[in-house]
């Protein structure tokens, strides 16, 4: 009877073990509506003047709080990472005015680019408007690219900006980020044609 009883013990345990094996992971869920709290911009004038774009283009840099730089001038820890590289003004204007950016290759004013991926040295080098997913588990951190949508602007006294983005990534997920804070604009229009591969950054990632 013992005997019996071990066996059918044994039966319900390779049953259990089996059941669990079968069972699918739970998709990995990445965060699709950021708040970014801390960013920075930068002016570089008519970046695009050789190109026959005579609009001014400022880059805009979006972090979420878990996010930091430390004193190597890197880019540590957890969050998302929002670049847009080439955010198109007014040849009169240096600062992001109120109103609604929309994806565009015009180079027109109230416009940007939408990412792109590039390979060099077998390497992906994004450009254009990207989103990082920093990860702790650093296997499912990724870059994702922007490819439709809009961005609405308000600015608040001096440097503050409320920031509001609707987009879709080229995964065909949908991104709704916000920003509510200051926004320094960094005048590195000194650099006045860009090069044939175009990459704005000022932090160093280590991912």
């Amino acid at each position: 009877m013992k005997v019996n009883n071990l066996i059918s013990s044994i039966l319900l345990l390779v049953l259990l073990v089996s059941c669990k094996t079968d069972t699918p992971n739970p998709p990995y869920v990445y965060e699709n509506e950021p708040e970014f709290t801390w960013g920075y911009a930068q002016f570089y004038g008519s970046y695009y003047s050789n190109y026959n774009l005579k609009n001014n283009v400022l880059s805009v840099k979006l972090f979420t709080d878990g996010l930091s730089i430390n004193e190597n001038n890197e880019l540590v820890g957890v969050g998302q990472y929002m670049i847009l590289e080439d955010v198109f003004v007014s040849s009169g204007d240096s600062v992001l005015r109120d109103g609604t950016y929309n994806i565009s290759d015009s180079g027109e004013p109230f416009t940007f680019f939408g990412g792109v991926r590039f390979e060099e040295n077998n390497q992906e080098v994004p450009s254009g408007a990207y989103l990082y997913y920093i990860e702790q588990d650093v296997s499912k951190s990724k870059i994702v690219y922007i490819t439709e949508g809009s961005f609405t602007v308000h600015r608040q006294g001096v440097s503050g900006y409320s920031i509001d983005c609707e987009f879709r990534t080229n995964e065909k997920t949908n991104i709704k980020g916000s920003f509510n804070a200051e926004l320094n604009i960094f005048d590195e229009s000194a650099v006045q044609t860009a090069p044939k591969s175009v990459r704005h950054q000022r932090v160093k990632l280590r991912y």
